[in-house]
């Protein structure tokens, strides 16, 4: 090591407001403080390890005795901003070592005595959670009664064992876990900056095992450099004892395969590791949410279904929980993973997904149907409605149809026809319109039921149809020509069921006036 070398978390430790990373609503706050000279005489700052609370503590007490401030940033150019580590006005204390109410008296008897050179006397207490009740009995008074020269910037990791005295005469200001991806671009802006060769995917893992940290993600890439000329996943992995997203997939295909002794071998593998079991955990539910989802999306034919997979996220959750308890989590983790393995030998696997398989071609077969029948449907109502529509009628739908939807006791129902209205109507249909397509064919899914309780309310004998916006300038244009060139619309009778629609029935739709 070099005389003036540094460890890359202090290293690229943030100088200004603008350069702390992933809390933007925090620092936002901070800022427009120091802009407009609102300083609170105590501020506590709660949140995670390596979040960011002790370096935002030193670049607030830098701002708030800067000279030459920069859109609430401290200039780092002035007097009190180079002399800020050797600055006698600024007191940073670790409650974890100085925990007793003597060195809290020592803290009260300092406060009287106004700054040497400073605008403000700042105390920064890191780990404030750690002081003595005796120690936080003698640090109320002080905080309820300060003198206007003093702010107090006290920071914790575990907010909850504050005394609630303290947090009610305190700003409270949280900080979040760092996303995943703004601790991987600060990395391999850090990676550039030191020339240390490293890969996306060990990038990747080295984000996620830091579990929002960035000051410990920095320490990672820091000792990763000391040992490899290339940082790779596999390096990753090796040294902190995790295992790859890759082998966590391939547990899950053993599982739907129904391989018992490759789920038994994975978790061998990771005890012999001695693999962090929050960050298999955590892993393992990432890669099981990706599975649920993608069956959600593709309607994939799968053993194990959504369902199944959401249940064993939640029961590897569950085991989080007991994992201090004096038994070995692996062995839960192992009898989750069996469990979801399906011994029923009286179906093969291939049987089973012949059947399934017959099961979705039958239900895409029916929805293909059904959804031709709609199509259908909206053209024919559509047609009828022109040869008798009336403006009379339309003015009374319009009043009828706006007081079904604001009357519905229908959540769902209220929500799906809030945007709709009546546009054509006669004295047997009304024609609904709204804007997005995905809404029309939802109406038209439901429009039986939407039939039935609108007639109900309005003691009614309608039918209706839904149609886009588009698809109603088309009709309109259509009509104002059938009308230019004389011709008219002819009533189009309804097939009663879905079988007996006929591909043809528009052929004689339009005939010219005699």
């Amino acid at each position: 090591m070099t005389k003036d070398y540094k460890v890359l978390y202090r290293k690229y430790r943030p100088a200004t407001f603008d350069e702390v990373l992933g809390q933007n609503t925090t620092i936002n706050i901070l800022k427009e403080s120091v802009s407009n000279a609102k300083i609170s005489h105590a501020y506590i700052f709660s949140g995670p390890r390596g979040t960011g609370k002790t370096s935002t503590a030193k670049i607030f007490a830098k701002a708030i005795n800067c000279l030459e401030l920069k859109k609430g940033n401290p200039c780092n150019k002035c007097e009190k901003c180079i002399n800020y580590l050797q600055s006698s006005d600024i007191y940073e204390i670790d409650a974890a070592s100085n925990n007793g109410v003597d060195q809290i008296r020592e803290i009260i008897d300092n406060i009287k005595l106004a700054p040497l050179n400073s605008k403000y006397k700042v105390y920064i207490v890191d780990e404030v959670h750690m002081l003595s009740p005796s120690a936080f009995n003698a640090l109320l008074l002080t905080l309820e009664e300060p003198p206007s020269h003093v702010v107090f910037v006290l920071a914790t990791t575990n907010v909850e064992s504050v005394p609630i005295t303290i947090l009610s005469r305190c700003q409270r200001l949280d900080f979040r876990r760092i996303a995943d991806e703004t601790i991987a671009k600060q990395i391999l802006k850090v990676a550039k900056s030191e020339k240390i060769k490293i890969t996306d995917d060990a990038i990747e893992q080295i984000s996620k095992y830091s579990d929002g940290a960035l000051r410990d993600a920095l320490s990672m890439l820091d000792q990763m450099s000391k040992i490899t000329k290339e940082i790779t996943e596999e390096d990753v992995l090796k040294t902190v004892g995790i295992v790859s997203k890759k082998e966590i997939k391939n547990l899950f295909n053993s599982v739907e395969d129904n391989n018992i002794d490759e789920v038994r071998k994975f978790i061998k593998k990771v005890k012999s590791l001695a693999a962090d079991y929050k960050m298999v955990c955590k892993n393992m539910i990432d890669s099981i949410k990706e599975k649920a989802i993608e069956i959600k999306i593709s309607n994939d034919i799968k053993r194990l279904e959504y369902e199944d997979y959401k249940k064993m996220a939640f029961d590897i959750a569950s085991t989080l929980y007991k994992a201090n308890v004096g038994f070995d989590s692996y062995d839960l983790l192992e009898l989750i993973l069996i469990d979801n393995i399906d011994f029923e030998k009286n179906m093969r696997k291939e049987e089973k997904k012949e059947a399934i398989e017959t099961n979705v071609t039958k239900t895409t077969e029916e929805r293909e149907k059904k959804q031709k029948y709609i199509k259908t449907l909206v053209d024919i109502r559509v047609n009828n409605c022109f040869v008798d529509a009336k403006k009379t009628r339309l003015a009374k739908a319009k009043e009828q149809w706006y007081n079904f939807v604001n009357e519905s006791t229908s959540k769902k129902m209220k929500s799906l026809l809030s945007d709709s209205e009546i546009v054509l109507a006669s004295d047997i249909i009304l024609v609904i319109k709204t804007e997005i397509q995905d809404i029309v064919d939802e109406i038209n899914e439901n429009i039986e039921e939407i039939t039935t309780k609108f007639n109900k309310k309005n003691d009614s004998i309608l039918n209706f149809i839904a149609i886009s916006s588009v698809r109603w300038e088309m009709e309109v244009k259509k009509y104002k020509e059938n009308i230019k060139n004389k011709i008219k619309y002819n009533m189009i009778e309804e097939p009663k069921k879905k079988e007996d629609l006929i591909d043809n029935v528009f052929d004689d739709k339009i005939v010219e006036m005699r």
